[in-house]
């Protein structure tokens, strides 16, 4: 893709340079660069989406990563944690409780590290979530009962 979108770029280049030598007139050069800046246009918006698409796939191997450090440390520290450490942790990864009609939805997300875990999951958070249950249309928990209390 890169050779190609280089190639079109050499393409607009070698047209304009024609256009200034006087070997293409201005009607001509009007009627092929259309196409060319079309065809630039796609190969940009094409690379563009393949980047985007690897950037999206290391963020999943970043958040695979992290969910599997996560839970070796919490499945090792699990038995020897106190009822107040274990509420802790529950607290850090629960967004919000959305109670609907006949369904109640807990939203909670968990910290994507900006680098790939180093020495053990032990890495520094760029503060940025991802949400690992999407919630359903309907009142967050303490909205609904703000709402009964009025």
């Amino acid at each position: 893709m890169q050779r190609e979108l280089s190639q079109v770029d050499k393409g607009i280049e070698r047209m304009l340079t024609a256009y200034q030598d006087e070997l293409l007139s201005l009607e001509q050069l009007r009627e092929r660069m259309p196409l060319l800046r079309q065809r630039q246009q796609a190969l940009r918006a094409e690379l563009q989406a393949i980047t985007d698409q690897a950037n999206d796939r290391a963020a999943f191997l970043r958040l695979a990563e992290t969910l599997t450090a996560f839970l070796t440390r919490l499945r090792s520290a699990a038995e020897s944690l106190s009822v107040m450490e274990r509420q802790k942790i529950v607290r850090l990864l629960v967004k919000e409780i959305l109670v609907g009609e006949d369904t109640i939805t807990i939203r909670h997300s968990i910290p994507i590290p900006s680098a790939p875990p180093q020495n053990g999951g032990s890495e520094a958070l760029n503060g940025r979530n991802y949400l690992l249950c999407k919630g359903r249309c309907g009142a967050a928990l303490w909205d609904s009962q703000s709402a009964a209390s009025t």
